[in-house]
């Protein structure tokens, strides 16, 4: 595989959009989510849900004939290589998004058979783009991905518990960073066995910022007729 293009982080978003785009305008998909400890409600549950949304979506975009879509993710442990692994397996051209260079990266990974399934993942990865951050503040380097990720996105899937964040760069701060800035956020709770529902983007109440539990309690149900609006980029 060829070297992946090296950005810096306050060039990342120019860098990957034109990489990510065509003149067709093919919807870009991206993810955020816990780890394997957080996802309570079983990993075969997330991947179902997983696979529910991103075949509606990729039914979605070839109604409307914006062509194959992509899929952004960071190929950490957990969410993002399900994610992966399902956008692949449905037609979707993979984006792997690193925060590391990658062979960086892969040292910060549990066990042998983790480092092995992020290879093979980057080998079935149309593009690889490698952000400059460090083993010497991961936190800041897990951060700048995910804002990196949903800025390149047309669509977060974010794989939730609702519960607040244990660090910078975790998934609850990649959501509240999506939302604010009027991201369309599929959530699929990590915590409670139920649909995937859409998070509101916030808006000031009272001079305040809606908070993240405000979010959750705000996210309405996601039907198919939504997913289809979304695919088109009417929402």
């Amino acid at each position: 595989m060829p070297d992946a293009p090296r950005f810096p982080s306050g060039t990342v978003t120019a860098a990957l959009r034109p990489a990510l785009q065509t003149p067709a305008g093919p919807l870009v998909v991206g993810v955020t989510g816990h780890r394997p400890n957080r996802l309570h409600v079983g990993v075969d549950t997330v991947a179902r849900r997983l696979a529910v949304v991103l075949r509606e979506l990729r039914r979605g975009t070839r109604r409307c004939g914006r062509g194959r879509p992509r899929a952004v993710s960071s190929l950490a442990e957990g969410t993002d290589r399900l994610f992966a692994e399902i956008a692949v397996a449905l037609g979707y051209r993979l984006t792997a998004l690193l925060p590391l260079a990658r062979d960086a990266y892969e040292t910060t990974f549990a066990d042998q058979a983790a480092t092995a399934h992020y290879r093979a993942l980057l080998e079935r990865a149309a593009e690889v783009c490698e952000l400059s951050g460090s083993l010497a503040d991961t936190k800041s380097a897990y951060e700048a991905a995910g804002r990196a990720l949903v800025d390149a996105s047309d669509i977060v899937i974010a794989v939730w518990d609702g519960r607040p964040a244990a660090g910078r760069g975790g998934t609850p701060e990649i959501v509240g960073y999506a939302a604010s800035g009027r991201k369309p956020v599929i959530w699929v709770d990590a915590e409670s066995d139920r649909l995937p529902r859409l998070v509101a983007s916030p808006c000031a109440h009272g001079g305040r910022p809606i908070t993240l539990d405000s979010l959750a309690r705000r996210a309405r149900p996601l039907t198919r007729r939504l997913l289809a609006r979304m695919a088109a980029g009417r929402l």
